[in-house]
C-alpha cells in the first residue's frame, strides 16, 4: 500500500467512528429526554387537552386559548373561554388534582 492510501483509509476509519460516536450520544439524549418528560406528565392528573375539554363541557363555551403555567413544582392549566354570549373568560385548572382553582 501506498502512503497516500494508507492516510485516506485511516481518515475513513476516524470519521467512521466520529458518526457512530455522534449517534449513540444524540441517542443517549433521547432516552434521557424521552425519561425526562414522562416524568414531569406522571405528576399530572389530567393533560392540557382534557382539561380544554371539561372546561369546554362545564361552561358550554369554546376554548380560544390554553396555556400551562408553572408556579415552582405545581402545573396550572389557564383556560380562556368564549361564551355563548359572547362574553370572554378564564377558567384555572390544577393539572394534579383536575379541580378548578
Amino acid at each position: 500500500m501506498t502512503r497516500t492510501s494508507t492516510i485516506a483509509m485511516l481518515c475513513l476509519a476516524l470519521a467512521a467512528g466520529a458518526v457512530t460516536s455522534t449517534e449513540a450520544l444524540a441517542s443517549d439524549r433521547n432516552r434521557g429526554r424521552d425519561r425526562g418528560e414522562s416524568a414531569a406528565y406522571a405528576d399530572r392528573a389530567i393533560s392540557l387537552d382534557e382539561a380544554v375539554a371539561q372546561a369546554e363541557r362545564r361552561y358550554k363555551a369554546r376554548a380560544v386559548r390554553a396555556e400551562e403555567k408553572r408556579h415552582g413544582d405545581r402545573i396550572e392549566y389557564r383556560i380562556r373561554l368564549l361564551g355563548e354570549d359572547g362574553r370572554v373568560f378564564e377558567v384555572r385548572i390544577d393539572a394534579q388534582s383536575g379541580r378548578e382553582d
